[in-house]
């Protein structure tokens, strides 16, 4: 039997573990026309959630296009990104599919490219020339695409953070400008930096701000994930009791990601053995953080010493006042305002976030190598 516990891709069928009630929440606002924003830290499984809902309401005939704005390093990036995206979403053959592109994007050339995985379409346009006009084509293309149908639609924008790296704000103005005129179609916009999407929709000097139900999404409850491992473990031939269950949800925290790997380690060296104890969890927990050190020794070599020792600090205390002076004075950090840019810094590296008014390091195996290592 194939090993079940799948990470580090979108999932989906008997892979994909509960999220019911989301799924059935994100429908109807989608059905409904409403825009919505789904933010989490990374690895939490908000595109093969999306993924699921966007499945489900295909079926029930609303129009789906899903585009990743993380390769979008510029405007010209988004535009070209966007319009493969409309590509995709539109049925036919290459001829037909050309054809109405050239309807929805006046002013962009389609061509068809053959490689070695698929055959699909790439776009050109004048990159020196105002680029303002094809941004107005692609915004208003889906809106065209679904009054031609008499159907509604669903745009998902996933990491739209990225588009507060852009050289201006015009995209974004843009964007929001049009897409509040359009009634047939819902906007998802899902990010993995949580403080520049709240920035993005909570800052009242951004064009989006207040301009969607924000959908932040938590972890798989612990019920759920036990039901699942347990399941799958059984379906192997590898018994697993209710303790060691509880101790792979305590130490993984609900977390899906390192929850799905754990479980994949675990699917793999008790094999043989046909259960699961105490030891065997204890390493593959050794094998997991060999398995993610790499990654952590390049992030904590591109550190400063400053943002070495708030990461340590932050590691050794659970929801510390990090500007207290006792906590400053423990870990000899100085002044409150010497640790400014470090903190800063480390939010902008996503290495850790806010919580419960205080902060916390965003990857939960990096606090434990940290822990081991320093």
């Amino acid at each position: 039997m194939k090993n079940p516990f799948v990470y580090g891709k979108t999932v989906s069928g008997e892979h994909f573990c509960n999220r019911d009630k989301e799924v059935k929440e994100l429908v109807a606002e989608i059905i409904t026309c409403q825009n919505i924003i789904i933010f989490s830290p990374r690895r939490y499984g908000k595109t093969s959630l999306i993924m699921r809902v966007l499945k489900k309401v295909k079926s029930m005939g609303i129009l789906t296009f899903y585009i990743d704005l993380y390769p979008a390093i510029n405007k010209q990036r988004f535009i070209e990104i966007y319009a493969g995206a409309i590509s995709s979403g539109i049925s036919g053959g290459f001829k037909q599919i050309a054809k109405k592109i050239k309807e929805y994007l006046p002013r962009i050339i389609p061509k068809i490219v053959m490689d070695d995985q698929s055959v699909h379409f790439e776009f050109e346009f004048d990159r020196a020339a105002n680029i303002s006009p094809h941004i107005d084509d692609l915004l208003e293309a889906v809106k065209k695409i679904a009054d031609r149908q008499n159907k509604s639609a669903v745009v998902v924008f996933d990491e739209f953070q990225e588009i507060a790296n852009f050289e201006d704000d015009e995209i974004e103005r843009k964007m929001r400008s049009v897409f509040q005129n359009h009634e047939n179609v819902s906007y998802v916009f899902m990010g993995s930096k949580t403080h520049l999407m709240r920035d993005i929709f909570n800052n009242p000097n951004r064009p989006f701000y207040k301009s969607g139900r924000h959908f932040p999404l938590q972890k798989i409850s612990g019920n759920e994930l036990a039901k699942f491992s347990k399941q799958k473990f059984s379906a192997g031939g590898i018994n697993i009791g209710k303790n060691e269950t509880e101790n792979i949800i305590a130490a993984t925290e609900c977390h899906p990601y390192y929850f799905q790997m754990l479980c994949n380690i675990l699917w793999e060296t008790c094999q043989e053995h046909g259960r699961i104890t105490q030891d065997y969890i204890n390493e593959a927990i050794d094998i997991l953080i060999a398995r993610e050190s790499s990654i952590y020794i390049a992030i904590w070599e591109s550190l400063t010493g400053k943002q070495k020792n708030l990461l340590a600090a932050l590691v050794g205390e659970e929801h510390p006042e990090v500007f207290g002076k006792k906590f400053l004075a423990k870990y000899m950090l100085g002044t409150s305002s010497s640790i400014q840019k470090a903190m800063k810094n480390l939010l902008e590296k996503d290495l850790i976030r806010q919580e419960n008014g205080s902060y916390v390091v965003v990857d939960l195996f990096f606090k434990k190598w940290i822990q081991r290592t320093w």
